[in-house]
């Protein structure tokens, strides 16, 4: 029933293909960010990372990240197999949750190991390294010594206008987050783990008293935002985060105590500061296109590319039949069952047929 219903809905869709086409406007993008490594005389501003969009488009997380939920609580998350036959289970907050582990470093270039390809109704598509145009360029860059490369991404989108259209965020390089907030607070080592085992102590009580998993907190952070408007546009909204010192309240951040006497005299602290890249420009495809900065630079080219002409295929998993265990029988009861049987047996009259 299953598979009928998906191949009619398949069918539905494939009808509505040149109309789909025909709205969508895909393109290929390809960015590389890298950091100036030399001693620039300009100031910035002590700022905070701003506060997380969460209308992105996040295609890079799944590529890095682990799912390392049985590993963590011993039980393995639910897919959608588990969903279909035992929804109660599946409910279980230790088993639907899944907690992600994270590398100390992004690699350079983050892409999957496949070759990928865009398909009809979707936003966008991370691509392979290899389908990138990039490689002899970086190498002449990364030639200069005060160039460090940080991230090389290529992916396809399907452009939007500005109103509808939505940024695809960008990391890169190594995770503070044991040394820092994402706002740049300094974490304090000896409260948190105090913190902690306070909490696994209470870990019986469930999902309520369990504290929050630990995100990265990435050196490069951000997003692009590419629309079309008659022309296209990119929206660079991207912060490279340096440690420096701040003026701060050492009480900043943590918990006060009841006992305090009042407000803490500001000394200065290890901050980690956000440098922002923010640009507005319009750009033509096929141009190659730099994004200049004190600190760090973005290079980037939009290219026109085939558009897709298929929906993406519809997997369909069949429930795995488990085999159905048979109750044991105990050996006593069994030759008391055999005993009783032939008891039976000897009773019962035995009726010869008539010969007559």
């Amino acid at each position: 029933m299953l598979a009928k219903f998906a191949t009619s809905l398949a069918a539905i869709i494939a009808l509505t293909q040149p109309f789909n086409a025909h709205a969508e406007s895909w393109f290929e993008v390809e960015v590389f960010i890298f950091e100036r490594q030399s001693n620039s005389l300009e100031q910035w501003p002590d700022l905070s990372a701003p506060n997380k969009n969460k209308q992105l488009i996040d295609i890079l997380t799944p590529e890095i990240s682990t799912d390392i939920t049985g590993v963590a609580i011993g039980l393995s998350g639910c897919d959608s197999s588990d969903w279909a036959v035992d929804t109660s289970s599946c409910n279980d907050p230790k088993v639907s949750n899944s907690t992600k582990s994270y590398p100390s470093l992004l690699p350079f270039t983050i892409a999957p190991k496949t070759p990928k390809k865009a398909y009809i109704g979707e936003s966008a598509v991370l691509l392979a390294e290899h389908q990138g145009q990039f490689k002899q360029l970086i190498k002449t860059l990364t030639r200069e010594g005060n160039i460090q490369g940080i991230v090389h991404l290529t992916w396809q989108q399907n452009m939007q206008s500005r109103r509808q259209a939505k940024a695809i965020r960008v990391i890169g390089g190594r995770d503070f987050s044991k040394q820092f907030s994402y706002h740049g607070q300094q974490v304090n080592q000896s409260q948190s783990s105090a913190t902690a085992d306070m909490l696994s102590d209470y870990s019986a009580l469930g999902s309520f008293s369990a504290p929050a998993p630990v995100m990265p907190v990435w050196e490069l952070d951000g997003s692009i935002n590419i629309y079309l408007s008659h022309y296209l546009y990119i929206e660079t909204d991207v912060f490279l985060r340096k440690v420096s010192q701040k003026l701060m309240d050492p009480s900043h951040g943590e918990v006060v105590g009841f006992n305090s006497q009042g407000p803490a005299q500001k000394v200065m602290t290890p901050f980690l500061q956000s440098i922002p890249l923010q640009q507005n420009r319009r750009v033509r495809s096929g141009e190659i296109h730099y994004f200049d900065h004190p600190r760090m630079g973005i290079v980037m080219q939009i290219r026109k590319m085939t558009q897709p002409t298929q929906v993406k295929p519809i997997v369909i998993s069949a429930p795995v039949p488990q085999a159905v265990e048979q109750p044991s029988i105990d050996p006593y009861q069994q030759l008391e069952q055999e005993m009783q049987q032939d008891a039976q047996q000897k009773l019962t009259p035995q009726i010869k047929p008539y010969e007559g």
